[in-house]
């Protein structure tokens, strides 16, 4: 005989999240549609009606509205009444000036610029080339970036939100107050290093990016009064990183690259962090634990984006080993990007490569 019951792969329940899954591509254009009309920051003190919000935007009214009826269904927006709508709990987020803004990711993931990305995935799966090598032909995949001034200057507000958030709750589960110098290696605009400086009067700091986020580096440590305690320098960590800290600090660099250039990275480290220094990466862990799928999505835009990817603790103790480092300990942290702090040593006696 056979079973009647019906898998669970042919319930209408599955098929109907299935359903779901293959259409939500729509959810994230939509919301880079609301970021890209400034819907959120028109909302931010009261509830507007669909009209309203078309004439302010110049959009069609219309078709706004149905855009908006779908995003309240994932709580960005709340309908209170027919054809007139308020803010949601999600859509605060995309407000430009909101505490922890994610209007520039919004932003810059969606639109023609994401679409040429995303519209690549079956060729990254195949080849296992990243989107931007394949768009830039080149084997930075932050080149295409470079090109575009535009999307550059988003790039860099979407890493800065990023930073907001993936220090979320990190100041308060790891303790750098032992770092006397404190080397920041791809720190961007210099976001995190300001903030770990700023709860640490005595320590002092290195700033060390590409020349093209110098002027933005400057510009953070500069409004927060930290000239005379952060220097800000630009090279390519492919070379060398400053020598004469005792803790280096990187934040979601090493998951932009494949193994190979991840060791070369870590290598340069091993050779200008002190004897008795520590290595502190920050980055989005896969961990069977996590609270939300949010890492193993980003392991996708890894893939996607750089070709690097997200690490379990196991590979980042094959990486920090393969590069002179003993890992040490793992911290989890609150952060909703899955930031965990991932502290090594030197191995003594090793030599780097």
């Amino acid at each position: 005989m056979h079973s009647t019951t019906p898998s669970p792969a042919t319930q209408p329940e599955a098929a109907a999240r299935l359903l779901e899954l293959i259409q939500m591509r729509l959810v994230s254009e939509a919301i880079h549609v609301v970021a890209a009309l400034g819907i959120a920051d028109l909302l931010a003190d009261q509830a507007r009606s669909v009209e309203q919000l078309a004439e302010a935007t110049g959009a069609y009214g219309q078709s706004l509205g149905r855009v908006m009826r779908a995003l309240s269904s994932f709580g960005v927006f709340s309908e209170e009444t027919p054809g007139r709508f308020a803010l949601g709990p999600l859509g605060e987020r995309l407000r430009s000036d909101a505490e922890g803004s994610l209007h520039s990711p919004a932003l810059f993931f969606g639109g023609e610029a994401g679409a040429s990305v995303v519209e690549l995935f079956e060729h990254c799966v195949k080849t296992g080339e990243s989107a931007s090598q394949k768009l830039s032909g080149a084997l930075n995949p932050f080149n295409w970036l470079l090109r575009d001034p535009v999307q550059m200057k988003l790039f860099n507000a979407s890493m800065t939100a990023f930073s907001t958030l993936h220090m979320t709750g990190v100041l308060e589960a790891y303790d750098f107050s032992q770092a006397t110098q404190i080397v920041d290696v791809g720190g961007g605009h210099g976001r995190i290093i300001a903030d770990i400086l700023k709860r640490n009067p005595g320590m002092h700091g290195i700033l060390f990016d590409l020349p093209h986020a110098l002027a933005g580096g400057q510009s953070t440590i500069s409004q927060a009064g930290l000239e005379d305690r952060c220097e800000v320098i630009s090279g390519d960590f492919f070379a060398s990183v400053p020598g004469g800290g005792n803790t280096y600090l990187l934040s979601r660099v090493i998951h932009d690259w494949d193994d190979e250039k991840a060791i070369a990275i870590l290598t340069n480290v091993r050779r200008a962090i002190a004897a008795n220094g520590k290595l502190v990466l920050l980055e989005t862990m896969l961990r069977p634990t996590a609270l939300s799928v949010y890492p193993v999505l980003s392991d996708l835009n890894m893939l996607l984006m750089t070709g690097g990817c997200e690490r379990t603790e196991a590979q980042y103790s094959a990486l920090y080993r393969a590069a002179g480092f003993e890992l040490t300990r793992t911290v989890e942290t609150i952060s909703p990007t899955g930031t965990t702090v991932i502290e090594g040593k030197p191995i003594q006696g090793s030599r780097a490569g």
